[in-house]
């Protein structure tokens, strides 16, 4: 079985602007998407394809360290996602004592967990076509402002990454789905940052803090679903 770092070399035919278009898909699949296992499997997509990426920018070791920062943080999102949605379906198939009025508040309740509702305030087509100003903007910034050092596939990701995780964090109440769209601000800025700094020791206290940020999600994850439960 490959180690990390070998999939990671081995993934090095993987072009920039190949990259650039799945982070394109991945941050916009979190910000349409209603179903929190699409949500981190989109995020974790996303550390991998930066890690391609700083795999012709850095030294390998830091590029294999921001892949394995992410492939802890989904873990953590995933379990307490996960914790939620169990009680929420156990919730649900008890759901038939209860009179019509109290059934449709569970319900409801609990599909704000299981990713089955629509975690903006808006309607699909209005997210979409957010999303496709978006890219206008991020392209209008990368060839207007374009980053020191980096190629345009490059900066056009950092921008992108970094617009489309605001967007997200703005548009929704949901704390999965705003923890997704702060990771990804948070991959767009790791995206520059680490083409500036290269200590290993610096990359090791960001990633400690990012599995905190991790952890405070989790938390408020858990912390949500527990007190819709206990509304109904």
């Amino acid at each position: 079985m490959l180690s990390l770092p070998e999939l990671l070399d081995q993934l090095r035919f993987v072009t920039s602007e190949t990259a650039l278009l799945g982070l394109f898909i991945t941050a916009s699949t979190i910000l349409l998407s209603k179903d929190w296992r699409v949500l981190i499997m989109a995020l974790l997509a996303q550390y991998i394809l930066v890690g391609i990426m700083l795999l012709r920018l850095v030294r390998p070791d830091i590029a294999v360290l921001k892949v394995l920062i992410g492939a802890f943080i989904c873990p953590i999102l995933f379990l307490s996602a996960r914790q939620i949605s169990g009680r929420a379906s156990s919730s649900l198939r008890g759901a038939s004592s209860f009179r019509f009025s109290q059934w449709r508040r569970l319900s409801d309740g609990m599909s704000a967990l299981t990713g089955q509702y629509s975690s903006t305030p808006t309607g699909l087509v209005f997210r979409i076509f957010v999303g496709l100003i978006m890219i206008l903007v991020t392209l209008t910034l990368s060839s207007s402002f374009p980053l020191p050092g980096l190629a345009s596939s490059v900066t056009t990701a950092v921008y992108w990454l970094i617009i489309a995780g605001l967007v997200t964090l703005i548009i929704t109440e949901d704390p999965l789905k705003a923890g997704h769209g702060l990771f990804t601000v948070l991959i767009g800025f790791d995206l520059f940052y680490a083409t500036l700094e290269s200590s290993l020791l610096l990359t090791g206290l960001w990633g400690s803090v990012n599995l905190l940020i991790a952890l405070a999600v989790g938390y408020l994850i858990v912390v949500k679903g527990t007190g819709l439960e206990e509304e109904v």
